[in-house]
């Protein structure tokens, strides 16, 4: 959708920018149909090799396992709570995990948020551990206080909510109850969602997202998500008398409309430059001028909060016209976006902590390379992050809306 009212200028880089994500959608589901049964296979016959040499098996709930002892893992939900919470605690690898975070001179919370996939939580497999997620945890805990999750599968929200609390770091999460084409995805993740809640209780969690990407993948109809949003609302409140926790679905910036801001307590909005096909020394401004033409206004207009809630760059991939995936152009957007965004009292969560292996199998390199780290959380070659240019911003519901991003 085009905002008729926005300059030439605009128009014609949103066109550009869903076009482009079309396209890279279809490539993606081509991808998907020649590789499928490869992955599978290989993620299978993986599975399989661990449960011979490890005695565990990622897909099954039995608990005799190296990781399913000592961490809990399961294939979903299947046992909720990790079998040893109070440790000790070890990576996929078998690599034992202590409590300590060892600062590093590198790492400053330059971000108001970042969005974080567990590397192995790819259900039904789920060979993620408590011990994986504590590792990330004291990475993200010195770049931001808070972290958006994608989805409830293979203990991800469970996991991470241990590792702040047995961390003693201040951090909050936006959970996703994912939702795609199969009603059971929802299901399955809204509950899991319910029993975190119970379990955990509602102080870390500062908001939930029904979905990401729903309306533009055409995954529902609007009204159907939109009333999937209202159910949640109202089934949480019925559950938890003191919940005040705001829920929402995200979508990409041109999809925010005045049905969307009023079905949404807060209003999350991902804005690429790439898919803009920017060059990057424009792509600060050119995201900051997108964002507040396409969301903080009609936000605003609804007296509601507005959200970047993914915002970054890929370092590998095909190019987008002027828009080229490197590590390069990576380092010009993080110095270009970052402190400005800070100053500006920009809310936003970049995208993302970790490169994804797994996209990169299902649809390519430049699915999997939007990373500020490689898989294994080293730094990507000649990467510096921002710093000192901490966060001032309030949370989700902490600020009145306002115009400041366009100052």
């Amino acid at each position: 959708m085009v905002d008729q009212g926005a300059s030439e200028w605009l128009k014609k880089q949103q066109r550009a920018s869903r076009r482009t994500r079309i396209v890279v959608s279809t490539i993606g589901i081509l991808v998907v149909t020649g590789v499928l049964a490869g992955v599978i296979f290989a993620l299978v016959h993986k599975g399989t090799s661990n449960s011979q040499t490890t005695g565990s098996n990622p897909s099954s709930n039995n608990s005799t396992g190296p990781n399913n002892g000592r961490n809990g893992g399961d294939a979903g939900g299947g046992k909720y709570i990790p079998n040893n919470p109070k440790g000790p605690y070890y990576t996929s690898d078998d690599k034992q995990v202590d409590l300590v975070i060892t600062k590093d001179p590198n790492l400053s919370k330059s971000f108001y948020g970042i969005n974080y996939g567990p590397k192995l939580a790819i259900f039904p497999w789920c060979t993620n551990t408590l011990g994986d997620t504590i590792e990330d945890v004291k990475m993200l805990s010195q770049l931001t206080n808070r972290i958006r999750l994608y989805g409830m599968d293979c203990n991800a929200l469970n996991y991470t909510l241990y590792a702040i609390k047995l961390l003693g770091v201040s951090m909050t999460v936006v959970p996703t109850v994912w939702v795609d084409k199969n009603i059971t995805t929802y299901q399955r993740q809204y509950q899991d969602l319910a029993n975190n809640l119970k379990e955990h209780g509602l102080d870390l969690v500062e908001g939930i997202s029904v979905g990401n990407e729903v309306i533009f993948r055409q995954d529902v109809p609007t009204t159907e998500l939109f009333s999937r949003i209202a159910e949640v609302r109202t089934k949480f409140k019925t559950m938890f008398p003191n919940f005040n926790i705001p829920v929402f679905t995200s979508d990409i910036g041109s999809n925010v409309d005045a049905s969307f801001v009023q079905a949404n307590d807060v209003i999350f909005a991902n804005v690429h430059p790439y898919f803009g096909g920017v060059a990057v020394n424009t792509a600060s401004n050119w995201t900051f001028e997108f964002f507040q033409s396409f969301d903080l206004d009609k936000a605003v207009a609804g007296g509601k909060q507005a959200v970047m809630s993914e915002i970054g760059w890929p370092t590998n991939g095909t190019s987008n016209q002027q828009a080229v995936a490197s590590v390069d152009n990576l380092q010009t957007f993080l110095t270009g976006f970052v402190c400005t965004a800070n100053i500006r009292k920009v809310k936003y969560y970049y995208f993302e902590m970790f490169d994804t292996p797994w996209k990169t199998d299902y649809f390519g390199p430049l699915e999997g390379s939007w990373g500020l780290f490689n898989p294994d959380r080293s730094f990507k070659k000649n990467i510096k992050l921002p710093t000192n240019c901490d966060v001032t911003v309030g949370g989700l519901l902490a600020d009145s809306p306002s115009s400041v991003v366009g100052t």
